[in-house]
């Protein structure tokens, strides 16, 4: 049983890594592109669309998209009709989303972009709902692709209306629009979705035991909008737009490792719903829980490890001081993929009222430290104010959790991973080579002290691939 669960879970993993990692280390090297076609003004404006994006997209749909995904995942779901409601709310939010052009205006810096940031949301609550349909279906390789390829029409896109038409804002959120909407076309045809484009016969109660289930989360997406993008916004009015778009850039490097987890966690989801109830739930979900943070504490360390080296090549030179935000924005990055781990038993068991205590606690912190520190400290207030709710968000979770699993945390991979992570963030003030020798000696200690927990992971990929 354990080397079938094991298998099952790794080979979920490398699906998903194939799909999210492929395309968003597609969109990592495009960030080059931006820096230097648009001015540190032109890219905080383009951040702000994607900010104001991210809050109205659960809010048009009723974040009907997780239900979508859950609900399916249950035995015997009807998952055409499971569709057809995620269609549904959709076409209603299209309706409601027409709003968007009054709440743009009131924005300066983005009011003459009233019609794509509509067209933008609506493309994206689309790809997202379809996406996740592929999800619930267990199409995870068809769900892979269509993240590569929504990527890759990204990237072509902005290379056609960034540099040929040179459109600039307006260029980037075309790309962004057409790149969503073929992405929801392709998983409408891979799952089969359009048999599902008809308004018969709708199961009230399905419906309504959905909502339940995602309107919940929609305050969850506010406070967890609160913590990722609200310092954005506030760091925009408070200092200026052009530190906004330097403190975007800074966010790029660290939230790598908040990617890996989602990467993980989505395949994960799946064998925790399986686990639920098994005898040995509690020291399975503990085992792979440690795997876990000796990975995320690793990956931590390493990249505030090279860093500074690759931002200096990475990005064009008014983009450089981004580095000084990058060591605050990395260890919250690091707890908060601990947390979201711990969150997977909020999913198990449909719990999303246990996500929107969580998110409300450290988004509550966020945006009083965020109001109290900008104005005192600049930029700097707005991540120390992320990486404490990020922690604080953790510790939450870590106790709450426990009516679940309890998950265990007194381990050398917590706390020593937790030190050197410390230490290196540090190490990053410290602006000559002695600092960043000082850094990659940790970083080999931290190599060879958790060499347990990464050594068999490669050897178990390999073997895997060898198979094939």
């Amino acid at each position: 049983m354990g080397d079938n669960r094991n298998s099952y879970l790794m080979k979920n993993t490398i699906i998903f890594t194939l799909g999210n990692f492929g395309s968003k280390l597609i969109s990592f090297f495009l960030i080059p592109l931006y820096t230097n076609v648009l001015t540190t003004t032109e890219y905080g404006v383009v951040d702000l669309v994607v900010t104001v994006g991210t809050v109205a997209v659960p809010v048009l749909t009723l974040n009907i998209s997780e239900s979508v995904m859950r609900f399916a995942l249950d035995k015997d779901a009807d998952k055409q009709k499971i569709t057809q409601i995620g269609t549904g709310v959709l076409l209603i939010g299209m309706l409601v989303g027409l709003f968007i052009f009054p709440i743009c205006r009131s924005f300066d810096k983005i009011s003459q972009y009233s019609l794509l940031v509509y067209l933008y949301v609506i493309a994206s609550a689309a790809s997202q709902i379809y996406l996740c349909d592929l999800r619930g279906k267990e199409l995870l390789v068809c769900y892979s692709i269509g993240n590569v390829l929504n990527t890759l029409f990204i990237a072509c896109f902005n290379i056609l209306f960034l540099l040929v038409f040179k459109e600039g804002i307006r260029g980037y959120l075309k790309a962004y629009i057409i790149a969503n909407i073929f992405t929801a076309i392709y998983a409408i045809v891979i799952g089969k979705g359009y048999k599902s484009l008809h308004f018969s016969h709708i199961d009230k109660g399905l419906l309504i035991r959905m909502a339940k289930y995602s309107v919940v989360l929609i305050p969850n997406s506010f406070m967890w909008w609160i913590m990722n993008s609200s310092d954005r916004i506030m760091v925009s009015s408070m200092i200026s737009v052009a530190a906004n778009g330097i403190y975007a850039v800074s966010y790029k490097l660290p939230t790598l490792v908040s990617t890996l987890t989602t990467i993980f966690n989505q395949a994960w989801s799946y064998s925790a719903i399986r686990e639920e109830g098994t005898e040995d739930e509690n020291e399975y979900n503990n085992k792979i829980f440690k795997a876990l943070i000796g990975i995320v504490m690793l990956t931590g360390i390493g990249i505030l490890t090279f860093a500074k080296p690759f931002l200096s090549v990475y990005v064009s030179e008014e983009y450089y001081t981004a580095w000084k935000y990058m060591p605050l924005l990395t260890v919250g990055c690091v707890y908060l993929t601990m947390a979201s781990f711990m969150a997977t038993s909020y999913t198990v068991h449909k719990d999303s009222f246990g996500y929107l205590f969580s998110g409300m606690f450290g988004a509550i912190f966020n945006i009083v430290m965020n109001f109290m520190l900008i104005p005192l400290i600049g930029v700097y207030g707005a991540a120390i104010a992320t990486c404490i709710s990020y922690i604080l968000v953790f510790v939450f979770r870590l106790f709450h959790t426990r009516k679940y699993i309890k998950y265990n945390v007194r381990n050398k991979e917590f706390w020593v991973g937790s030190i050197i992570l410390l230490l290196s963030a540090v190490l990053m003030f410290v602006d000559s080579w002695i600092g960043f020798c000082l850094q990659c000696f940790l970083l080999i200690v931290v190599l060879y002290l958790f060499s347990d927990i990464w050594l068999p992971i490669v050897r178990r990929i390999f073997k895997l691939k060898g198979r094939q």
